[in-house]
């Protein structure tokens, strides 16, 4: 069942109402043309605008729907209540006593949008704050109505309309202040705001709910009441001078990885205009809307349901999920979740030419996602869960929302007010993607998706430390949210009144669940306790009764994860989600340079070709494990076991060289025979060295595993010649580092090891001798400028460094020699 149909439990289930049964309330039959208001009821002029409204049509969503049930079982939405019949209908129910608080309620309405509108004239047109307004206040009211149905009309309505004016004032004094700043100076947000929605979903933080405006200028606009701060933080569109703004840093992570040099191919990740207030509780974000690219993907046979989505040609179709997979590795790699139906959306901006995926409502991140379906782009098929995942991959007719209350045709004539106990049909989905071939989801475009993956992936590897170094100063001040339990757990509590068997609920719990909210938390994007809102806009700690939460996990804001090992499960699960739709199973694509060869949904292949590197990266995975492969671009895979006998010999290698160093540097450096013994061992692995870079390529991390690629580094380092090939060495180093295969700090140790053999100064300051007994740094060029160097390569500052080596080596007769 969908949350926005359990939710309703917002309205009934509290203080105990019995929900066996699904029908709330029935009419007894058609009202009579002649039928007239009850004289019990005197309406105000609120009630009376009201019901005129639904009279003339325009009452839209302000009461529950009239639906039927669907061969499809699916509940398809007829229409709204509107014309004579239906107005006469609502004046006999408002006769019922039951009904009275929804009466008081428009009143109260009434009452607020008068003031209301009065206070907010300047930035809100005055025809938008209107009890008539059903597209704000529709939400508010049809919930009311179906409170009073069920007769727990006096122990809901007042109290949840206390939370939503609260609310709306709150919102008020946001828009006045906000307007003044930011991105509304732009035309098209100039206000005053011309149209208000609310969103009917789950509303939290004492009956807060997402508001859409219309601005003036045409443009539209998402308020979100809540503190993360996820879109500002991935999201921000950077304002560059060619706008017209004055030059500076990327503004969010996604507008730095788009501006950042390609390492392995193009990318493009969404970003739009969205903005954090002062004391991050609330943001404002640029709507997105449905592309040009719009239109029916399916149709029921009997025409009465039909499905509209994004609908691309084949020639779109491509670059769109090449696109949509580098914003799937990017979530992945950033810990990205909650991003099922609804969080996602397929959207264009003005300025775009073609859509793009947007992670509209970015909440949780610097989660310590796992597999794939942590994110929610794609379903938990062994575990199960909704398969309404963020990359659907079939146009089913349920949604994951719907109203919580419907009229049915009624025996008689009459209609009934029930609660719907099956999915509503969707007339419009934005997370469903087709093209005009008949083809959903991008199975039939897979090597491009995970080309795109690969491509996203290998540039926040190589830019890791830029996108760690943002990540640390934009986060500051941030929140993320923290999914304490499942929604629906926090559902069904509210269904039956009281927690489910076997589940504890904190005070913090409660309180939220006791306004009939579903229970919000979340903490600072570096750590700290866990914060809960005290409406209006307060923030405290929460106690949890359910232990130690995530996110945000220190390892992810980090990016710790971001190698190119990293990817290999998010490769497998994609494979898996889409298989049955994946035409061939075996590929080779050379447009996207990718091979793909399937044996299973969980077993299979993907190389990925990489100029820029000079390889080819490979992917192998089987139910329990992903290995991955380096293999210089053109030459052949490296054995097994070739890989096995270079590791062990380079470690081999390594023990030797330290055990004879260390002696060496015990006496000062000054044995000659180990010296030359040393020299000895370098150069004839030099030579052994130089056969295995000709037939397998450098020997790095995926090859040979961490510890052997450290040593084929150091003994690059450590030999004495040939030049030419030690100079090959390093270049092929610093491709390694550029793919994630070694760390960036050996490309430092290696050029230093370079610059004293050639006699030019060294640029990092690895590299020391011995003078007047105490170890000290070759030359370093531009010494002022080396721990900015020495940064950029992920290493300690040079003092620290040295201090480290001294007492590592200490030289016989220096002070670091006396304290050893």
């Amino acid at each position: 069942m969908a949350p926005g149909v359990v939710l309703l439990g917002t309205a009934l289930g509290a203080r105990g109402c019995p929900l066996d049964t699904d029908v709330l309330w029935e009419t007894a039959g058609p009202p009579v043309a002649s039928a007239e208001a009850p004289e019990t009821l005197d309406p105000s002029p609120a009630v009376r605008r009201v019901v005129a409204a639904v009279r003339a049509g325009t009452a839209g969503g302000m009461f529950p729907p009239v639906a039927r049930r669907h061969p499809e079982g699916v509940l398809a939405i007829d229409r709204h209540l509107a014309g004579d019949a239906d107005a006469r209908l609502l004046t006999c129910a408002f006769g019922e006593a039951r009904f009275a608080p929804l009466l008081d309620l428009l009143d109260r309405i009434d009452a607020w949008c008068g003031t209301a509108a009065g206070r907010l004239a300047a930035v809100v047109a005055p025809d938008v704050l209107s009890v008539t307004n059903a597209d704000l206040f529709g939400p508010v009211v049809s919930e009311a109505f179906t409170a009073c149905a069920a007769g727990r009309g006096t122990d809901v309505v007042p109290g949840r309309w206390a939370w939503f004016a609260a609310f709306l004032d709150l919102f008020g004094d946001r828009l006045e202040a906000d307007l003044r700043r930011s991105w509304f100076e732009e035309p098209e947000f100039a206000p005053p705001v011309t149209a208000l929605w609310a969103h009917d979903a789950e509303t939290h933080n004492g009956g807060a709910r997402v508001l859409r405006l219309r601005m003036e200028g045409g443009g539209h606009v998402a308020y979100k009441p809540r503190p993360t701060g996820g879109e500002a933080l991935f999201l921000a569109e950077s304002r560059t001078a060619g706008q017209g703004f004055p030059e500076g840093p990327p503004a969010s992570v996604f507008a730095l990885l788009n501006e950042l040099p390609p390492a392995s191919g193009e990318i493009r990740l969404p970003v739009l205009r969205c903005t954090s207030d002062g004391d991050r509780t609330h943001s404002w974000q640029e709507w997105i809307e449905p592309p040009a690219q719009w239109g029916t993907i399916r149709r029921s046979e009997d025409e009465g349901l039909r499905l509209e989505g994004t609908l691309l040609d084949p020639a779109e179709a491509p670059r769109f999920w090449h696109r949509a997979g580098s914003l799937t590795a990017a979530c992945f790699g950033f810990g990205i979740g909650d991003l099922g139906e609804g969080n996602i959306l397929a959207g264009a901006r003005a300025a775009d030419d073609e859509p793009l995926l947007y992670p509209v409502d970015l909440e949780v991140f610097f989660a310590p996602v796992e597999r794939l379906y942590d994110t929610g782009l794609v379903p938990d098929t062994l575990h199960g869960g909704t398969h309404h995942a963020g990359l659907e991959n079939a146009a089913r007719w349920c949604g994951v929302d719907g109203p919580a209350a419907c009229f049915l045709p009624a025996p008689g004539g009459g209609l009934r007010l029930v609660l719907p106990r099956e999915p509503f049909a969707r007339a419009r989905a934005r997370s469903v993607i087709a093209d005009r071939l008949g083809n959903t989801g991008y199975g039939r475009y897979l090597p491009a998706f995970l080309r795109g993956m690969f491509d996203a992936w290998t540039l926040m590897c190589v830019h890791r430390d830029r996108v760690r170094r943002l990540l640390a100063d934009a986060s500051a001040g941030r929140f993320v949210r923290v999914l304490t339990r499942p929604t629906a757990l926090y559902a069904e509590a509210l269904n039956a009144g009281s927690p489910p068997d076997g589940t504890v609920f904190g005070r913090r719990e409660l309180e939220q669940l006791a306004r009939l909210d579903v229970p919000y938390f979340f903490r600072a994007a570096d750590g700290g306790p866990l914060l809960v809102i005290e409406p209006p806009s307060s923030v405290h700690e929460a106690e949890s009764a359910i232990g130690e939460l995530w996110p945000p996990a220190a390892a992810v804001r980090r990016g710790e994860n971001l190698d190119l090992s990293g990817l290999g499960v998010a490769l497998r699960d994609a494979v898996e989600h889409v298989f049955g739709d994946v035409a061939d199973h075996t590929v080779a694509d050379s447009r996207y340079g990718v091979r793909l060869c399937l044996s299973g949904p969980d077993a299979g292949e993907v190389a990925f070709d990489w100029p820029q590197a000079g390889r080819r990266i490979t992917y192998t995975w089987d139910r329990t494990k992903v290995r991955l492969r380096l293999d210089p671009l053109e030459a052949p895979a490296t054995p097994a076991g070739a890989a096995e006998e270079i590791r062990r010999r380079l470690l081999r290698l390594d023990r030797v060289d330290a055990a004879l160093r260390s002696r060496w540097a015990d006496d000062g450096f000054a044995d000659t025979e180990l010296d030359e013994r040393l020299a000895a061992l370098t150069g004839t692995a030099m030579t052994w060295l130089r056969d295995v870079v000709a037939r397998y390529g450098w020997p790095g991390e995926t090859l040979v595993g961490r510890s052997a690629a450290a040593a084929a580094c150091r003994l690059v380092q450590h030999a004495d010649g040939p030049s030419d090939f030690q100079d090959h060495c390093l270049s092929l180093i610093r491709r390694a580092a550029t793919a994630g295969d070694v760390p960036w700090r050996q490309v430092a140790y290696v050029t230093d090891a370079l610059c004293v053999r050639d006699g030019r100064p060294q640029l990092f300051g690895t590299k020391f001798r011995a003078v007047e007994g105490r170890l000290v740094p070759f030359p370093i060029e531009g010494p002022e400028r080396v721990d900015e160097r020495r940064r950029r390569m992920g290493m300690e500052p040079l003092n620290r460094y040295a201090a480290r080596l001294r007492r590592r080596f200490p030289l016989p007769g220096t002070q670091e020699g006396r304290a050893s």
